[in-house]
């Protein structure tokens, strides 16, 4: 095809320009994209010209003509991505192609698990702390129907875990309704507001993992396909069935990419044969124990003189060109004071929305933390590269009572929930232990061990330990960052900036 027939297709449809090197592109299915972007990689010819190519050539099928929306993938790109992606293992051509979902009345401990399949997916979730769930919106693990019995004591611990709510919600409000101080020119409408927003946040804390919400969903083909096969490997019929759904809908936009889709064999069979040693539950001393808090402490600090010998030989090798060993070095030359000063360099002129640079991404701590599952939903969310670890949820390691709570005089309501709770957890055991991790609270405590770079932690302490924050989030961070200011402190002191 020459320029001029090329010219003859009318690429407006789908690019935001025909003559800039910088263009926005639109109305083309997602995976048709993602075959595009691939062709530029192995031709001179950029995204335009090989569009107006399959444009040319009927490969695109444009049955709309008012939109101009490509609304069939072509066999082409099918045939390209079974070769290249699913034959060849060829992955990074996947990630051109995004699908957004919505995803609606799935459990919280559902949830969790979808958010932690894979960190390329990105998540809005539906917030207990400014929303009202409705009685009533609990998933049901699909195993009770074998237990009619135990299904019995497992609804009405979700029964009367809203009752408790709604006991709280009365409660809470007619208190900091007396004890919320006013601000300045705030009217009676927005003070209201405020008063409701708070009692929503600690009345939540009775509410259990059971208890559905909904987010929204963004992730590119191999991310997606990742997260499948996450969810399709659970212990939960409920993230197992997510999955079948998500795969539906998510082929609707990107067909190729999810062909072939299968829990993976590795995690089933890793989880079967340890399960042959088990180790037998150990309950906690923390058993029933209500805390005013989380707890939060670092496992591993890097040495101090180390880390600054480290850190100042990347800036060496990435602001003033040296090899490592000619970094090395220079820093070995330098005092522990010149060290604090040319890093303090580094990270003086960071603003309240700044990134520090790149270099920091290479010093590395390692955390403990005892924190109620209303902060690990939060904690798991919003940060950039932290690795964590942990175990199904529990009622062993104890719960959080909300500091108002305590205020009000509404701790003893609380903690008559966390027992029936608790009860109701170890009844599920012995008989349909699928739906123990339910019955757990948003208060109970979970451990948790995370691994974080610098440049991590700059953002979680930044983001974390603002007035705006919540409370049980910001008292984590808080104890970390205190903990780094007292073994770190000229690699903390910029930690905090809004």
């Amino acid at each position: 095809m020459n320029h001029a027939e090329e010219q003859s297709i009318d690429l407006t449809r789908y690019v935001s320009n025909l003559d800039q090197n910088v263009y926005a592109i639109y109305n083309l299915p997602e995976e048709v994209i993602a075959v595009i972007f691939a062709y530029v990689s192995r031709s001179p010819a950029g995204f335009r010209d090989n569009l107006a190519r399959l444009l040319k050539d009927d490969e695109l099928a444009v049955n709309d003509a008012a939109s101009g929306m490509a609304t069939a993938y072509s066999e082409k790109a099918s045939r390209f991505h079974e070769k290249w992606v699913v034959g060849y293992g060829h992955s990074s051509v996947a990630e051109h192609a995004v699908a957004h979902l919505g995803i609606e009345k799935i459990s919280r401990l559902a949830s969790a698990e979808l958010e932690l399949a894979n960190t390329f997916n990105s998540f809005t979730e539906y917030s207990q702390r400014y929303q009202r769930p409705a009685r009533g919106s609990y998933h049901i693990p699909a195993e009770l129907d074998d237990h009619p019995s135990a299904k019995t004591a497992f609804i009405r611990l979700q029964e009367q875990a809203y009752d408790t709510y709604e006991q709280l919600l009365a409660g809470l409000t007619a208190h900091l309704e007396n004890t919320l101080p006013r601000r300045e020119g705030e009217s009676d409408k927005r003070f209201s507001s405020r008063v409701e927003k708070v009692a929503f946040e600690d009345a939540r804390y009775v509410l259990t993992l059971a208890t559905q919400t909904s987010l929204g969903l963004t992730g590119n083909g191999r991310a997606l396909r990742d997260t499948l096969v996450q969810l399709l490997s659970s212990r939960h019929t409920e993230s197992r069935e997510l999955a079948r759904q998500m795969e539906r809908e998510i082929s609707q936009v990107i067909p190729t990419l999810l062909r072939h889709v299968q829990p993976s064999e590795y995690l089933l069979e890793t989880r079967k044969e340890l399960a042959q040693e088990p180790i037998s539950r150990k309950t906690s001393s923390d058993r029933g124990t209500a805390h005013q808090g989380p707890s939060a402490r670092f496992l591993h600090l890097p040495e101090y003189r180390q880390a600054l010998r480290d850190l100042s030989i990347h800036l060496l090798v990435g602001e003033y060109g040296l090899s490592a060993a000619q970094a090395a070095e220079t820093a070995d030359q330098m005092t522990v004071s010149q060290q604090e000063e040319r890093l303090e360099k580094a990270l003086k002129h960071l603003h309240f929305f700044d990134n520090p640079t790149g270099l920091f991404r290479h010093l590395f701590y390692t955390m403990e933390f005892s924190l109620s599952e209303a902060n690990w939903h939060q904690l798991l969310r919003h940060n950039r590269g932290t690795h964590f670890t942990f175990g199904e949820p529990t009622v062993d390691w104890g719960y959080t009572i909300p500091p108002h709570i305590r205020e009000a005089g509404l701790t003893e309501t609380f903690s008559r929930l966390m027992a029936i709770a608790e009860k109701t957890y170890d009844h599920m055991l012995e008989i349909c232990p699928a739906a123990a991790p339910y019955c757990v609270t948003n208060a109970h405590h979970r451990q948790v061990t995370a691994t974080a770079n610098l440049w991590e932690l700059y953002h979680l302490i930044n983001l974390r330990t603002t007035p705006e924050a919540q409370w049980d989030i910001r008292a984590a961070f808080e104890q970390l960052y205190n903990d780094l200011e007292t073994h770190h402190p000229v690699l903390a002191r910029y930690a905090k900036r809004r």
